[in-house]
């Protein structure tokens, strides 16, 4: 007769903590995948686990303090690991209880328990999963798109070319020469899977026969000898949305190679590169455009004509007086939201070419001019020696 408490090495009054540590280090002791091919190991992991499915349960617990073990027999299903005296019908049964133990759920318990089981052995015990043959989506394709600024900034469709993976018209995908030349696969009963025992594991993979389809092609297409897909080469056309950005990217559902098995086919990502321009740097949906300006200009003031992003022009009105690096801010004359939500800004900052090669009258004018200049022409350079003067008196 067992003593399921001394099997654990508790005492009798333990309680369900001191219980299912025991458990636990004795079941990680002897479990079957640290000790596999060992009898005595095998034999002691199932009577831990039995006297866990016992004490492990405050109901048989109470049952057993009262009438011993006797109090189990022929009450639980299969008698026991070989006649062992009424506890698990299979190792199954045993390593749902050592589940248990660690947070998977009770032995016999409704709910999550089956399904905490499975997560943790892969499904090994004989699931009966179902093959290779569901649908899947095909793969998804990657390009680059080269486009100007001005084509940014207007919108632009673009033509290029792509190779796919699509379904072989000849055969329409299935990879036979006819319908009839489709045959389940002997190997796997058509399931995609091969089953392999370990110990008292029933282990999952795919069938090497087969590859996982769950099929055999006896005699295979002659234009793709089997695949089911051919590689094409098709013209596209992408249409570029106005304000695209550089390293934006665009999806075009459906242009990926075809699926598998009924899927959907793969899409296709086009990665947008935008150049650089001469006049224009793009800052968000604002535009900044550098306008030189001579002395001259800056100085009585002037109007100038200003080109924008979108091909049209803006007369600008510079007032007298204006600095190198004035910016000037034209309202919704930049690019427009790539989600249609309005337009930029055009940024005109004012940069102040400096005269060079004057000829001799020039010199003379500037000279003179020079002369007469005030500390009021140059607040900005006076306030500059003002404060070097105090810093240094």
């Amino acid at each position: 007769m067992s003593d399921y408490y001394k099997t654990l090495g508790v005492e009798r009054n333990a309680t369900a903590d001191e219980i299912k540590k025991a458990y636990r280090k004795l079941a990680v002791k002897y479990h079957p995948d640290k000790n596999q091919g060992d009898a005595t190991a095998e034999k002691k992991f199932k009577e831990v686990s039995e006297a866990y499915e016992i004490l492990g349960n405050e109901e048989k617990r109470r049952m057993f303090d009262q009438y011993g073990e006797s109090a189990f027999q022929g009450g639980m299903p299969g008698g026991g690991f070989g006649g062992g005296g009424g506890g698990f019908s299979s190792m199954e049964e045993a390593l749902r209880t050592f589940m248990g133990a660690f947070g998977g759920g009770q032995s016999g318990g409704s709910g999550g328990g089956d399904s905490i089981f499975e997560s943790f052995f892969g499904g090994g015990f004989d699931q009966g999963q179902g093959g290779g043959n569901f649908a899947q989506q095909g793969a998804s394709k990657k390009t680059t798109v080269l486009i100007s600024f001005s084509e940014a900034a207007k919108g632009v469709e673009k033509e290029l070319f792509i190779t796919n993976h699509i379904n072989c018209e000849t055969c329409g995908g299935n990879g036979a020469k006819s319908p009839s030349d489709i045959k389940s696969c002997g190997s796997c009963q058509g399931t995609g899977y091969v089953q392999h025992n370990r110990g008292f594991f029933s282990m999952s993979s795919t069938c090497p026969e087969c590859h996982g389809a769950g099929k055999i092609i006896s005699k295979p297409c002659a234009d793709c000898h089997g695949a089911g897909k051919v590689k094409k080469k098709r013209k596209v056309k992408i249409p570029i949305p106005a304000g695209v950005d550089n390293g934006m990217r665009l999806k075009m559902a459906g242009y990926g190679d075809a699926g598998e098995n009924g899927g959907p086919p793969g899409d296709l990502y086009v990665y947008v590169q935008v150049q650089e321009d001469e006049f224009f740097i793009r800052d968000g949906d604002d535009v900044i455009i550098d306008l030189p300006l001579s002395f001259s200009d800056a100085a009585l003031g002037c109007k100038k004509e200003i080109p924008t992003p979108l091909d049209g022009t803006y007369r600008i009105n510079i007032p007298e007086g204006t600095q190198s690096g004035k910016v000037f801010r034209v309202r919704s004359q930049g690019l427009p939201n790539v989600h249609g939500q309005g337009k930029g800004d055009l940024l005109v900052r004012v940069h102040l070419e400096t005269p060079v090669h004057l000829n001799e009258k020039q010199k003379k004018v500037m000279q003179e001019f020079g002369d007469m200049e005030e500390p009021k022409n140059s607040p900005r350079r006076k306030t500059f020696f003002d404060k070097l003067k105090a810093i240094w008196s």
